[in-house]
C-alpha cells in the first residue's frame, strides 16, 4: 500500500492553481507581475493549493491577493500549466502541476498578508519570461498576450 502511494505521487503530481497577473500600461503595452518565493527569492507567479469551496480560477485569484495584494478579475479558462518541484525544507520536495489563470488586475493594495516576505514587480512579458526558471511557464508568459482582455 505504501509503495502504491509513493508511485502514484511520483506519476501524478500535486495540483496547484496560479494567477498570471496582467495589466495594460498607459502606452498600451502588456505588463505582467511576478513575485519572489519566500525562501529562495526566485521569481514566480502567485500560486498555491486548491482552496475548498472555490473554483480553480478563484483559488488562483486568492493566492494573488495573499502573495501580492492584487485585486482583479480571474479569467475562468486556463492559459496552460507547468510543473515544478516544491521544497519543504532540506532534502524534501514534491512535484507539483500548476494550472495558470490570467488575472486582470484592477489595483494593488498597500498592505497585504505576505508583503514582508515577497517582492513584487511589473514587467514586460519578455523580461518576466527571462526571470522565471520553468520552461513551460516561460512559454505561457510569452504566449498570453492574445488571451489578456478586459472581462
Amino acid at each position: 500500500m505504501f509503495l502504491q502511494r509513493v508511485i502514484r505521487r511520483v506519476l501524478k503530481p500535486y495540483q496547484q492553481f496560479g494567477a498570471l497577473p496582467f495589466r495594460w500600461s498607459h502606452n498600451g503595452s502588456l505588463k505582467v507581475m511576478l513575485v519572489t518565493t519566500p525562501g529562495r527569492k526566485r521569481w514566480m507567479i502567485p500560486k498555491g493549493w486548491p482552496i475548498p469551496g472555490l473554483e480553480p480560477h478563484e483559488s488562483a485569484a486568492r493566492e494573488a491577493f495573499e502573495e501580492a495584494g492584487l485585486i482583479g478579475y480571474a479569467h475562468p479558462e486556463t492559459v496552460g500549466s507547468f510543473r515544478y518541484n516544491k521544497r519543504f525544507g532540506p532534502g524534501r520536495q514534491v512535484r507539483c502541476s500548476v494550472e495558470v489563470f490570467p488575472l486582470h488586475v484592477d489595483h494593488q493594495r498597500f498592505h497585504w498578508l505576505e508583503k514582508g516576505e515577497r517582492e513584487t514587480r511589473w514587467l514586460s512579458t519578455k523580461k518576466a519570461a527571462s526571470l522565471v526558471s520553468q520552461p513551460e511557464l516561460k512559454r505561457i508568459i510569452l504566449g498570453v498576450h492574445p488571451k489578456c482582455h478586459r472581462p
